[in-house]
């Protein structure tokens, strides 16, 4: 068989696993919170619930913590929502209020975690702006 015979029969093979391996959903090691969620970019009560999965996922929440957590994180998800549904503010005093809604539910959240659970999501939290802040350097 000629070497472009052969290329042709084994392209299609290759190029369909290909596809097939690109459409597997593989387990996240996600070091980040979901897009949607208290340091992503919005947060909406579906949001809550990934926030809280996923915080109980890179802190190991107890049982106890995760049902603290919840009403505070549905409780911030509808204000946050109640600001970006307000079309009277402009971007400026939206990402302000956003910004202060965060920070009022900040100490309640601290205050469900223990030290060593605060510590690292305090880090997490730094690794995060200054990997934005890199990013926005970048665009510039």
């Amino acid at each position: 068989m000629s070497k472009s015979c052969w290329l042709i029969l084994t392209m299609p093979v290759v190029l369909s696993a290909g596809l097939l391996f690109a459409g597997q959903s593989y387990p996240a090691t996600q070091t980040s919170p979901p897009q949607g969620t208290v340091m992503g970019a919005h947060q909406d009560a579906g949001s809550s619930e990934a926030h809280l999965q996923w915080l109980s996922e890179t802190l190991n929440l107890t049982d106890d913590q995760k049902a603290k957590l919840k009403p505070i994180l549905e409780d911030q998800a509808q204000q946050m929502k109640a600001v970006r549904d307000d079309t009277s503010l402009s971007d400026e005093q939206r990402k302000a209020k956003m910004k202060a809604i965060h920070g009022s539910f900040h100490g309640q959240i601290n205050g469900v975690l223990t030290p060593e659970q605060q510590a690292k999501l305090k880090q997490m939290k730094q690794e995060s702006t200054e990997k934005h802040k890199g990013m926005r350097e970048d665009h510039q």
